[in-house]
């Protein structure tokens, strides 16, 4: 797709809303007594509250004309992992590339539907053990291979022993999925599954492969994918760029009947330095980029409001940042201090440090309150930010005589921080690092 004018484009894809810390640096701090609780302020923006004045979600349409041809170059923040959907895990450079080369067989929509895709219906039984798929007709992939009910079935195959994929399918109750028809193909459930649809509509179980490709070369299928999707590879240089170009035999088009897609090829690089790539996107060595980092949003908002030429799309969306206790090392096996330092972090100090103020919000669940998905009663349930109830949860492990680390009683308990060396992510825990 070629613009009259091509701007300068930022694509900001980011989990932003915190519901602890997500990583961070390291130490140790005695919780028993609270040390530090007199100087943590009082939180000001509740969390799950909506916030619309300061987080702006809405996307400008574009009615410029489009006409075929031209490369964009993006910027990602990482090299994919591989592009085997059946066998490599995928974060957000993986999907941003993957996208382009493979169909997937459902697709959610904004409205947090699951509509069929390479699909074309999709029903269950009354008990909800057999699904039915019916597939479009006259899909081919990159290779000229044509996509029938038994690719699906050959897929499954590898996907029973793919390393994401397996989980996947133990997960969905999935015990088998056989081609009944030339296009029809049966997935039969161990136990009823409502949501097997869901499934199908992200990796490692609804991106469509060519089975027989990745087969013939197994360990090769990472560099060179064959889908069924807008776009086919030409090359793959790792950590430093993956071109792809024009599936001229794709079976889409737009809704005035055009060919898609509009874009001759389209370039992926991975620039994980958030400065170095907000900056390729600024001297127009790069078209687009991503980012999860909320102080990137905040520079690239500096830069378009001192004149640059971008165009920011942000999306807090079904997603959020947060920390993990190992449940089965003490003293995290017990409730009350789990409680305890959830109740003593300060969501909005955390915002703060990973230069989120005005961009995300606090969080009281994986969904954002614009999502179909966030409860009201969840939100409701959350422990707010409360130093003193804090101190106090934690105070009623110290001193139990029964505490599960073996502790004697007025022992303060030890919390270890760790993380990637990122630096707002080191930010943010020092925060807590503080607090506790």
């Amino acid at each position: 797709m070629k613009w009259h004018e091509l701007k300068k484009l930022i694509a900001v894809v980011f989990a932003v809303s915190l519901i602890a810390a997500a990583c961070g640096g390291s130490g140790s701090e005695g919780a028993g007594d609270g040390d530090g609780g007199e100087e943590t302020t009082d939180t000001t923006v509740a969390a799950g509250a909506v916030a619309a004045e300061e987080v702006e979600t809405e996307v400008a349409e574009d009615d410029s004309e489009r006409v075929y041809g031209g490369t964009v170059t993006i910027g990602l923040e990482a090299e994919a992992n591989g592009l085997r959907p059946w066998q490599d895990g995928c974060a957000s450079a993986c999907y941003t590339i993957s996208i382009a080369i493979y169909d997937k067989l459902m697709e959610q929509t904004k409205e947090g539907l699951v509509e069929p895709w390479l699909a074309e219906s999709m029903t269950p039984n009354d008990d909800l053990t057999v699904w039915t798929m019916t597939l479009r007709p006259d899909v081919t992939f990159h290779n000229g291979v044509p996509l029938t009910a038994q690719t699906i079935a050959d897929m499954f195959v590898l996907q029973q022993e793919g390393a994401t994929a397996s989980g996947q399918i133990a997960a969905a109750g999935i015990t088998s999925v056989e081609a009944t028809g030339e296009l029809e193909v049966t997935y039969t459930l161990a136990t009823g599954n409502v949501a097997l649809p869901t499934f199908l509509a992200r990796a490692p179980l609804g991106f469509v492969f060519e089975p027989a490709a990745a087969t013939a070369d197994f360990e090769g299928f990472t560099m060179a994918p064959v889908g069924t999707g807008p776009f086919t590879m030409v090359s793959r240089d790792l950590d430093n760029e993956t071109v792809v170009e024009r599936n001229e035999a794709y079976w889409m088009s737009d809704t005035e009947g055009n060919q898609l897609p509009f874009l001759d090829s389209i370039v992926f690089n991975p620039i994980p330095d958030e400065g170095t790539r907000l900056d390729s996107l600024l001297s127009g060595t790069t078209n687009a980029m991503q980012t999860l980092r909320q102080g990137t949003i905040r520079d690239a908002r500096a830069a378009r409001d001192g004149g640059g030429e971008l165009t920011l799309y942000e999306f807090q969306g079904n997603n959020a940042g947060g920390g993990m206790f190992n449940v089965l090392v003490p003293p995290f096996d017990d409730q009350r201090v789990r409680m305890g330092l959830t109740l003593m972090n300060d969501q909005n100090q955390v915002i703060e440090a990973l230069g989120g103020t005005g961009i995300s919000l606090p969080a009281t669940q994986w969904f954002s309150p614009d999502s179909p998905w966030w409860s009201q009663k969840v939100a409701d349930a959350w422990p707010q930010f409360d130093f003193p109830a804090g101190q106090a949860m934690l105070q009623t492990y110290v001193d139990d005589p029964e505490r599960s680390d073996g502790l004697a009683v007025g022992t303060p308990i030890e919390v270890e921080l760790s993380c990637p060396p990122d630096p707002t992510l080191i930010a943010a825990m020092q925060v807590l690092e503080q607090a506790w």
